[in-house]
């Protein structure tokens, strides 16, 4: 059970990269979010809950085997930040999937590399896997604002 744990803590291996684990262990979830993409609002929040669901149950195992609670390695938190920002942008505005998903993970990795006041808040405040999986789901949140931001601009109706 513990090494199925530390699997899905590391994203089924994408972020085991040696250089820029965050960003290579996003790219993993892409391949499940074109499967995802015209799917329901119910596929896409369950798809949501789950993921931070297995990330509370596997962070704490990869934790202590990598020895960092917030190793790099770590990037389950990771999908479920990308997933919520690639649902804002499916959902609030009108652009394929291709493009959504670069445009989200672009967006994403900016605000989870840069860390603004409630992601780094997230990070620096909140304990345990909790804390991982949070200042994650704020930078996907950031995106889903924005993308809901724009859709109203531009006349998306959602």
């Amino acid at each position: 059970m513990n090494q199925l744990k530390f699997w899905v803590a590391v994203g089924l291996g994408s972020g085991l990269s040696p250089k820029a684990p965050g960003t290579t262990g996003t790219l993993g979830v892409l391949p499940l979010l074109v499967v995802v993409w015209d799917a329901s609002l119910l596929v896409w929040g369950l798809g949501f809950i789950t993921l931070c669901a297995l990330s509370i149950w596997s962070i704490p195992e990869a934790g202590r085997r990598l020895g960092e609670p917030d190793h790099g390695q770590i990037v389950i938190d990771e999908w479920a930040g990308m997933w919520l920002a690639a649902f804002g942008i499916n959902a609030f505005t009108e652009t394929s999937v291709g493009l959504g998903l670069f445009v989200g993970f672009i967006g994403f990795r900016v605000f989870d590399i840069a860390k603004p006041w409630a992601v780094s808040w997230c990070e620096r405040h909140i304990p345990g896997a909790w804390g991982v999986l949070m200042d994650d789901v704020v930078a996907g949140g950031y995106v889903l604002i924005l993308a809901l931001v724009f859709g109203m601009l531009s006349g998306h109706s959602g």
